[in-house]
């Protein structure tokens, strides 16, 4: 799936260009598929501490993660492009978002587009009208986090990467970014506790896959969720780990679109699984 992320930023964004988005909802039989374990998964593993960097924003301030954590509970850091469309979908809720909750939570996005010049950043924002700090990525190594645009990573006060959510949310709103922060901030934090979120989705417009049932697999025990119709999505929590994600059983009419290999990341994320029609 990592390797797939930039196709599904652009499927989704053709498909919501063309038809929009549209519930499929109602009681569907399953057809089970079940898979065994391919190979060991590894639990327990430790956050990934992120490098302390600074950055010129587009309107002259400089931005410094190290600063900015002593400031805040999390800072959320956007990875994009100007020319991404699903970025510019997200933007708009995620300024939203940020003007609601700016003095526990810190946002910064940076554009990881070498065409992306200063001016060019400065017209895209004026454009969107994103008053939140915008920067280039470049010379942050940031970039290796980014296997397709817009990625989002929310860092805690000890510089612990603690999200990571690649591609937009079909049906994203100013509740989706400020749901995210609510689980990493307050009493409703549990740094020994990962959210992984998988949204299925149907690849001609976006429309949510409701029934599907997928397995979390550690070294030692498989747990089952099921995707449902608050688009689309499941929820597992578990200790921080690498899990094998299953594909158990799809509703009748639907059949997978990719049959690639899915495992998290040691940190909470959001799992796109793409779908076809039968």
């Amino acid at each position: 799936m990592r390797k797939s992320a930039k196709y599904i930023s652009v499927i989704l964004a053709f498909a919501l260009s063309l038809a929009g988005l549209s519930s499929c909802s109602g009681n569907s039989t399953a057809e089970t598929t079940e898979k065994p374990v391919s190979k060991p998964v590894q639990a327990n593993i430790e956050y990934e501490v992120i490098n302390d960097f600074s950055v010129e924003c587009i309107d002259g301030s400089a931005f410094t993660l190290s600063d900015e954590l002593k400031e805040h509970e999390l800072v959320m850091i956007n990875l994009f492009a100007s020319w991404c469309g699903p970025c510019a979908m997200e933007f708009p809720f995620m300024e939203e978002a940020w003007e609601e909750c700016s003095g526990k939570v810190s946002v910064i996005a940076l554009s990881c587009e070498k065409e992306d010049t200063v001016e060019v950043l400065k017209d895209y924002a004026a454009e969107m009208g994103l008053k939140f700090p915008i920067g280039r990525e470049e010379g942050t190594g940031l970039d290796k986090y980014a296997p397709g645009y817009p990625t989002s990573l929310l860092v805690d006060k000890e510089g612990r990467i603690l999200a990571r959510n690649v591609g937009t949310d079909p049906n994203v709103s100013k509740n989706t970014f400020l749901d995210w922060f609510d689980g990493y901030t307050g009493d409703n934090y549990n740094p020994a506790q990962c959210t992984y979120t998988v949204y299925a989705y149907g690849i001609e417009n976006g429309e949510d896959v409701v029934g599907v049932v997928i397995n979390f697999c550690s070294d030692t025990a498989c747990t089952p969720v099921t995707t449902t119709e608050d688009m689309g999505k499941a929820v597992f929590r578990g200790a921080p780990g690498k899990y094998h994600v299953q594909v158990v059983s799809v509703p009748e009419g639907w059949k997978l679109a990719d049959e690639e290999e899915l495992y998290t990341e040691p940190f909470s994320e959001s799992i796109y699984i793409p779908f076809a029609k039968e």
